[in-house]
């Protein structure tokens, strides 16, 4: 058995004695084992698609998205609504890390919280150089794309300007989208108009419709909602001045 077993191990290893490895020749066609320069191909890619006509296409087509999100920016989503509420934010920012120097030292702990509407809460040197704060604008945000509310937006732009808001009247309105083409927005208000980008604004306020009007009452923000539903859905072409 042992013999059997030792004529099994020779013949699996190859050791047979006058055993010799043989060439089989080729099975197949056989490539040689290259590495591709990317940049090499990149350029040549490029060339091709210049050669072509392709890549000045291409960059055209880049430059009209670009100049179509910037006339149209993309909505935030926000609706109206006939029942609007008035609620409060509170500004306070809460340190997530320690602070420290270039010497490391601490400077402001984890935890510490700051509100900016609140000289109290600020470290001691600002809370030193200021005894009060106010923010001096009301941000407006609303839908550029809906008639009502571009509407309600002249009115209170007039009113404002009237002075109708006596506590109001030295604060400047700072006009934010969250739909519609600034640029057209601009012509119809003769104001600078800002766009909330992807709803930033709107998510840290915790806007929930629009028209909001947010502005500081005491050491908090005040959102203010605005039904618009009683202006006219439609305005006569016919009836606004041509450009």
């Amino acid at each position: 058995m042992n013999t059997f077993r030792a004529v099994l191990l020779t013949l699996s290893l190859g050791l047979i004695p006058g055993a010799q490895a043989k060439d089989l020749g080729v099975v197949g066609q056989v490539f040689p084992i290259t590495e591709i320069d990317m940049l090499q191909w990149i350029a040549q890619r490029l060339k091709t698609l210049e050669q072509t006509g392709e890549l000045a296409s291409m960059q055209q087509q880049f430059k009209d998205t670009v100049k179509a999100s910037v006339r149209r920016p993309r909505p935030v989503g926000l609706v109206t609504t006939t029942s609007p509420e008035v609620f409060s934010v509170d500004p306070t920012l809460t340190l997530s890390s320690d602070i420290t120097g270039t010497d490391g030292k601490l400077i402001y702990p984890k935890g510490m919280q700051i509100n900016p509407f609140d000289p109290a809460t600020w470290p001691a040197m600002a809370r030193a150089a200021k005894a009060q704060f106010q923010f001096n604008k009301i941000l407006v945000f609303f839908n550029g794309d809906d008639v009502q509310q571009r509407l309600w937006a002249q009115e209170y732009q007039r009113q404002h300007a009237a002075g109708h808001e006596t506590n109001e009247s030295n604060k400047t309105i700072k006009w934010i989208l969250t739909g519609g083409e600034p640029e057209t927005t601009h012509q119809q208000l003769s104001a600078r108009i800002y766009f909330d980008q992807q709803g930033n604004l709107s998510r840290k306020l915790t806007l929930k419709r629009v028209p909001s009007v947010v502005k500081q009452v005491g050491v908090q923000w005040q959102i203010q909602e605005i039904d618009v539903s009683h202006y006219p859905n439609f305005i006569d072409a016919e009836a606004q001045p041509h450009e």
